[in-house]
């Protein structure tokens, strides 16, 4: 009997002009959201391609000029050391694109994923080259996860908002509510067929632009984060069959049911979230970029009326440096290091509540996302696609790291006086990143999609509970 109320309804469904009409419509949708984000790959991994290139040139005429100077040619100079852990030694710390990159843009055009390290200060280098237009950040960027996250539910709810009231609209309600058969049984298979058919095209088209965009099933951890991908659907599109099955259950009319749905959506998708994010950044605001610009410019400039003494109390604060006993009137570069560093201790209480600030709108919003599924899904297909904070953090925690080693190798040359040569510039640090352990981001996912899934079975169970009450007249 299930299976046969199963074939009615698939062909009842199949016969009907107007789900293909919202699958071509919603396939379009989704085909220009995946172009979208194979575009910005695409352009990231140009970057970074040409920024990699940039760097072998630049180190490869250093090297040949550094031959040259220890092989005695006169008319070989090279720069200072501190100057070429400033600039002419340097390369960039980059973040390579996930494997599943093309699928979602996230949080990656809002965060560095290139930096040229040096032996400054982290807020010198820490941004990327290109500029950005402000209005394309604001907006964001309409790419796959989007799509999932906003028009994903809509196809859905279309296909469900009526599973009850449109029978009763077509007057065939009393017909299979005459039959030996829990009516209930008939409309859930009427809600199967319709989500089946739905999860079904979703997950096949997922998967399908994921391939055509370039995304390779033999890359490390690809196939595990496209069975996350595909799992993070199920589980959302469950959510909002329960929320059309628990309207259903109300036995209001088809139109009622439709502005029910909408409202919901309405509130889960943009009220909520615009809601949360107005609501953190009110309680917690960032302090101005442009005012700690202007303190670290004022504390640099301070250091630097010093003089002398700058240099006296960084090799006091480094007492592995002070073995070297270099002067700060023969040598330039230890003042500059020395100056530098003074300014950016002056300013650490700044950077700490910069950074503190920056730390409590992330817990902030991290618990208030449990308020809307919305925001849960857009976290998990960013994490899935390597597109989230998290994956920026742990790059920039690297990038911390990185910077540390150089400065040390550095500033050790500079308050040495010692001079540099070929083989110094083959052991200079050097970047690269390591993706988190294999199953931290797995783990992560399975916990956010566990909170999805907890209302969404109670609501369901409700729904399908109170369905059993339908009636041919509604009401």
């Amino acid at each position: 009997m299930r299976q046969s109320l199963l074939r009615t309804e698939w062909r009842l469904l199949a016969a009907d002009r107007t789900p293909w009409l919202l699958l071509l419509v919603f396939g379009c949708i989704t085909a220009y959201g995946a172009w979208n984000g194979w575009q910005w790959a695409a352009f990231q991994r140009d970057t970074l391609q040409e920024v990699v290139a940039g760097d072998r040139q630049r180190i490869a005429r250093l090297d040949t000029l550094l031959q040259r100077q220890a092989a005695g040619d006169t008319t070989a100079k090279a720069p200072p050391v501190g100057a070429l852990g400033a600039t002419g030694a340097t390369t960039h710390a980059v973040l390579p694109p996930g494997p599943l990159a093309t699928l979602a843009v996230g949080a990656s055009d809002l965060f560095p994923y290139y930096a040229r390290v040096s032996i400054r200060s982290k807020q010198s280098f820490m941004a990327t080259d290109e500029i950005e237009n402000p209005h394309n950040l604001l907006a964001g960027r309409f790419d796959l996860a989007f799509v999932m996250v906003f028009i994903y539910p809509l196809l859905l709810l279309a296909l469900t908002y009526n599973v009850v009231s449109g029978e009763r609209d077509l007057g065939t309600m009393p017909l299979w509510m005459s039959q030996p058969i829990s009516p209930r049984r008939v409309l859930m298979a009427k809600v199967a067929v319709r989500v089946g058919f739905v999860l079904a095209t979703t997950l096949g088209l997922s998967v399908t632009l994921a391939l055509l965009t370039g995304v390779s099933l033999t890359a490390d951890g690809a196939l595990v984060r496209l069975a996350l991908w595909a799992l993070a659907l199920l589980v959302y599109g469950l959510f909002w069959i329960a929320v059309a099955i628990a309207v259903n259950a109300l036995g209001r009319s088809s139109a009622t049911n439709a502005v029910l749905l909408l409202g919901v959506w309405l509130l889960v998708v943009v009220v909520v979230p615009s809601t949360i994010a107005a609501v953190v950044t009110t309680w917690y605001p960032s302090p101005s970029r442009v005012a700690l610009t202007t303190a670290l410019r004022r504390a640099s400039d301070e250091a630097a009326s010093k003089g002398d003494t700058a240099v006296s109390q960084f090799l006091a604060d480094h007492p592995e440096m002070a073995q070297f006993g270099t002067s700060a009137s023969g040598n330039a570069w230890a003042r500059t290091i020395a100056q530098q560093e003074q300014a950016t201790a002056a300013l650490q209480p700044t950077f700490a509540a910069f950074d503190s600030a920056l730390v409590a709108q992330r817990m902030v919003a991290n618990r208030a996302r449990l308020l809307s599924p919305a925001i849960l899904m857009q976290d998990v297909l960013h994490d899935i696609a390597g597109r989230s904070i998290d994956r920026t953090l742990h790059y920039e925690a690297q990038v911390d790291r990185h910077h540390r080693a150089w400065q040390d190798f550095f500033f050790r040359r500079v308050f040495a006086a010692q001079p540099f040569g070929p083989a110094d510039l083959a052991g200079r640090p050097s970047f690269t990143y390591a993706e988190e352990a294999a199953s931290t981001m797995p783990a992560r996912v399975g916990g956010l999609l566990w909170i999805m899934f907890a209302p969404t079975l109670l609501i369901g169970l409700w729904g399908v509970q109170h369905l059993r009450r339908v009636s041919v007249h509604g009401g």
